[in-house]
C-alpha cells in the first residue's frame, strides 16, 4: 500500500497562458522585460555582505552567450579575506534566525515567492540574456525557483520546524525530539538553472534556521543580486544571506575550507563534488555536503515503442538548452531492429531546429554558456568523426544573421562503442550518441554500466518491459514514454531531483519530502521534573 502525497500545485506559467489561449500575451510580456532589462545592462556589482555592498580592488566581466558584444556586467572578486567577512557575519546572525519560529521563517519565503511571481518576466528575461536560456526554458526557471519556495515554505509549517514531543518514557522525565540547523552553509551554485538551483539550495539552508554565504556561479552573476533584492525587500535580517561573486579557486574554495563553514549545498561537475566531500573529510567537519554532480542519462527505445514520441523525446530532451542540463539525454539504445529507422527520422528532426538567439521566439537549441564549452564541444565532436560517425552537426556555426555568439549545432553520433569516453562522460553540450541492443535485458544491463545514476527513459507500449524497466534500472529519476522530454524537466514535489551512484551524495531529492531534513541534526532533549 502506497501513501498519498498532499496535492502541490506548481507554477506552470507558459501551460497557463497556452492553456488560456493567450499565448501572445506572454510573448508580449517577455519581449517587453527583454527590452526593459538590456537598458538595465553593464552596471558594477559589489559583494553583499551583511546588508552592506562591498568593494574589492578585482572584478571580472560577464557577457551574454548570445551576443558576446553585449556586457551584463562587472562583478567585484570576493577572496578569502572577504569569504571570512561574509561566513563572521553569517555566523553572528546564525542564533537569532534559528532562535525565529519556523513559520516565521517560511513567511519571509513566502513572501519572496510572491515577490518573485510579480517580477517573473523580468527575471526570465535577465535569465535569458545571461545565461543564454530561451524564453519557455527561462521561465520554467523561474516557476521552479517559486515552487521551491513555496513547497518548503509549506513542509517546514506543516512539520512545526520537525519538533516532537515525546512524552514520558519513565516516571517524573519529559522528552522532546527535534531536528536543529547545523549553523553557516556556503552555497555554491551552477550556471545552467541560475535561479532555480540557487534559490532551492538557499530556501533548503535558510528556512531550516540555517545562514549562507552564497557563491554563484561566475557566469551567472546578475540573477544573484536579483535575488538577494528579493530576500532583502522580504525582511531577511542582516547577515542571514551574504553574497560573495568569483572564481571557483579565488572565492568557492575558501568558502569550502572555512572552519567555521558547516556544510555545503553544491549543484556542478562531479569532481568538483567530489573534491568538496575530500575537503571536509580532510579538515575533520562533519556538516554535510549536500551535492548533485550529474549524469550521464541513458534512453532506452524497444520496438514496442511509439517512434514518434520517442524520437520527439530523445530530441527534446538531449538539445534542449543546448545540452547544458545534468539531466539532458546523453545515450540512447535502440532495439536493433528498428535502430536505423528510428535514427534516421531522429537526424531529419533534428535539423528542423533552430539554433538561434535565446531571446528569438522560435528557437530552440541555446548559445553555449562560455568559450571553454565551445572548445570542448569541438573536442568531442573532433573525436567523433575519428571515432564513430556524425551524420548531423558537429560544427561550431558562423552565420552572418546571428551576433556574436557561442552557437552550436545538435549532433547526433553513431558507431561509437559504449565503453568509449563519448558515451559515459558527461560533456554538456547539444551531443548525443545512437547505440543499437538486442533487447531490454542488454539495453538495461547498459544504461546502468555507468558511475552516473541520474535520470533515464524508456520508450516501450509493453507493460511487462515497462515494470521490468522499473524494477532494475538504476536512476533517480526514471520517465516512462515522455515524449516531452525523455529525461528532462522534473517539477517540484511530483518528480524530486536529484540522482544516484555518483550523480549524488546523500540520496535525499531536492523538491522532495526529504530534502529539507539533510540541513539538520537530531537533538533529543529529556527534563527531569
Amino acid at each position: 500500500m502506497s501513501m498519498e502525497a498532499s496535492q502541490y500545485d506548481n507554477e506552470l506559467t507558459y501551460q497557463t497562458y497556452r492553456e488560456n489561449d493567450d499565448l501572445e500575451a506572454f510573448h508580449e510580456a517577455y519581449d517587453g522585460a527583454v527590452q526593459s532589462i538590456k537598458a538595465d545592462l553593464g552596471e558594477s556589482y559589489p559583494l553583499r555582505i551583511d546588508g552592506k555592498p562591498v568593494t574589492t580592488d578585482r572584478s571580472f566581466s560577464v557577457d551574454s552567450p548570445g551576443d558576446t558584444t553585449r556586457q551584463i556586467g562587472t562583478f567585484a572578486v570576493g577572496d578569502s579575506s572577504e569569504v571570512d567577512d561574509a561566513v563572521a557575519a553569517a555566523t553572528a546572525a546564525q542564533p537569532a534566525w534559528e532562535a525565529m519560529d519556523p513559520s516565521s521563517r517560511a513567511e519571509l519565503c513566502t513572501r519572496v515567492a510572491d515577490q518573485l511571481r510579480d517580477r517573473k518576466f523580468e527575471f526570465a528575461a535577465t535569465l535569458s540574456l545571461e545565461n543564454g536560456k530561451t524564453r519557455i526554458e527561462a521561465m520554467a526557471d523561474v516557476d521552479e525557483a517559486i515552487d521551491f519556495l513555496e513547497f518548503y515554505s509549506r513542509e517546514i509549517t506543516a512539520a512545526d520546524g520537525y519538533r516532537f514531543d515525546t512524552g514520558e518514557p519513565t516516571p517524573g522525565q519529559h522528552t522532546t525530539n527535534l531536528l536543529r540547523p547545523y549553523g553557516v552553509f556556503g552555497v555554491i551554485s551552477p550556471f545552467n538553472f541560475p535561479l532555480a538551483i540557487l534559490v532551492g539550495m538557499t530556501t533548503g539552508a535558510l528556512i531550516t534556521g540555517n545562514t549562507v554565504v552564497l557563491k554563484p556561479a561566475e557566469a551567472t552573476p546578475l540573477v544573484a543580486h536579483k535575488v538577494m533584492d528579493l530576500f532583502e525587500e522580504a525582511g531577511i535580517p542582516d547577515g542571514v544571506l551574504n553574497l560573495v561573486t568569483g572564481d571557483g579557486p579565488t572565492t568557492g574554495q575558501p568558502l569550502v575550507e572555512h572552519e567555521a563553514v558547516d556544510g555545503i549545498a553544491f549543484t556542478g561537475s562531479r569532481a568538483v563534488g567530489v573534491g568538496i566531500e575530500r575537503t571536509f573529510q580532510e579538515l575533520g567537519k562533519r556538516g554535510p555536503v549536500i551535492a548533485e554532480l550529474g549524469g550521464k542519462n541513458p534512453v532506452i527505445v524497444s520496438d514496442e515503442a511509439d517512434l514518434d514520441a520517442a524520437v520527439n523525446g530523445v530530441m527534446k530532451g538531449a538539445f534542449s538548452f543546448a545540452g547544458q542540463k545534468c539531466s539532458a539525454t546523453s545515450r540512447v539504445y535502440v532495439y536493433e531492429n528498428i535502430v536505423d529507422s528510428f535514427t534516421d527520422r531522429l537526424v531529419e528532426e533534428t535539423e528542423n531546429l533552430v539554433v538561434g538567439q535565446p531571446t528569438d521566439r522560435e528557437t530552440f537549441v541555446s548559445p553555449l554558456i562560455d568559450d571553454e564549452a565551445v572548445d570542448r564541444y569541438r573536442e568531442i565532436s573532433t573525436q567523433a568523426r575519428s571515432d564513430g560517425t556524425v551524420l548531423t552537426g558537429g560544427s561550431v556555426i558562423s552565420d552572418s544573421d546571428l551576433p556574436d555568439g557561442r552557437y552550436v549545432e545538435p549532433t547526433v553520433v553513431t558507431e561509437i562503442p559504449h565503453e568509449h569516453s563519448l558515451a559515459r562522460e558527461e560533456h554538456f553540450v547539444p551531443f548525443v550518441t545512437i547505440h543499437p541492443v538486442s533487447g531490454l535485458d542488454a539495453g538495461i544491463e547498459k544504461s546502468n554500466d555507468s558511475e552516473f545514476g541520474l535520470c533515464a527513459g524508456l520508450f516501450s507500449e509493453d507493460e511487462s518491459e515497462i515494470e521490468q524497466w522499473f524494477d532494475e534500472i538504476e536512476a533517480g529519476m526514471c520517465y516512462v514514454n515522455r515524449k516531452q522530454s525523455a529525461t528532462t524537466g522534473a517539477l517540484v514535489q511530483a518528480q524530486p531531483f536529484g540522482g544516484w551512484k555518483f550523480s549524488g551524495t546523500t540520496g535525499k531529492f531536492a523538491g522532495g519530502y526529504w530534502y529539507l531534513q539533510q540541513f539538520m541534526r537530531e537533538q533529543s532533549r529529556t527534563r527531569v521534573r
